[in-house]
């Protein structure tokens, strides 16, 4: 039997203050990616959205014709009148080799928006340091890819990755300076993916009770970018507790 290193010693002596609730989700509506694309982005935007194949004598022109657009431009009308400022930008989902993926710090955002909208820091003192300081989030079964970046959860559809297309997000908010045409190619995935991943927090502040309550807030609240819009949205298939309660070892340490 292999010999426990220092950090696997600390990893079980972190866990006994930990509890976990292991969460399966499906997306009610697609998930919108906000990350602004690099270089691999737009190449998998012209490759995927616009369908060049990457070896063909017209992908690289293309793609330049596409990293020009991006940015700003104004305009100014012969009038004088105050200036429209055109934004284009392509935001995607992260990738890897294995496919389409959330981090950890992003459902850990939601779960502390949800748990901060249903008052559960401010009715239960010491309750955000059990969740955002003790807590982690982790990939499990289907999501869980690359086992040495548990912190990556892989979006699924049964069979393999998630599969994603791209759509045109538009806003037009006005400003001091002039109005702001905005247009988006935001990557996003078919509704119905699947991801699914364990919450581990500290013990004590953050009971059962509360845990579901914080999920259930989540479901509403949304998952990704763009949510004023229609995205984002999520339905929790199964839930399971694991570990216990403080109070359930202390009832044991009693006994």
């Amino acid at each position: 039997m292999a010999k426990q290193t220092m950090q696997e010693k600390l990893n079980a002596l972190l866990e006994s203050h930990r509890t976990a609730i292991r969460v399966k989700c499906r997306m009610q509506l697609p998930l919108a990616g906000g990350l602004p694309a690099t270089e691999n982005g737009l190449r998998y935007f012209v490759k995927r959205h616009m369908g060049i194949p990457e070896d063909s004598d017209e992908f690289e022109s293309v793609l330049e014709k596409v990293q020009e657009e991006i940015g700003a431009r104004d305009t100014t009308s012969e009038e004088g009148e105050l200036s429209t400022e055109h934004i284009y930008s392509l935001n995607v989902i992260r990738r890897s080799q294995h496919g389409p993926y959330v981090m950890e710090h992003m459902l850990k955002a939601l779960l502390k928006q949800a748990a901060s909208r249903i008052g559960v820091f401010q009715k239960n003192r010491g309750s955000k340091g059990d969740l955002a300081e003790m807590g982690s989030v982790l990939a499990i079964e289907d999501s869980l890819q690359n086992p040495d970046r548990p912190w990556e959860v892989y979006l699924r559809n049964g069979v393999g990755a998630a599969k994603t297309h791209f759509d045109i997000v538009q806003g037009c908010p006005s400003g001091p300076k002039g109005k702001k045409s905005i247009q988006t190619h935001t990557e996003v995935t078919d509704e119905g993916t699947r991801f699914a991943f364990e919450l581990r927090f500290g013990k004590g502040k953050i009971t059962k009770d509360l845990a579901m309550h914080i999920i259930a807030a989540s479901t509403q609240i949304g998952l990704g970018s763009c949510l004023s819009l229609p995205y984002g949205k999520f339905i929790v298939e199964d839930l399971e507790f694991v570990g216990k309660e403080s109070s359930d070892t202390d009832e044991e340490d009693d006994a």
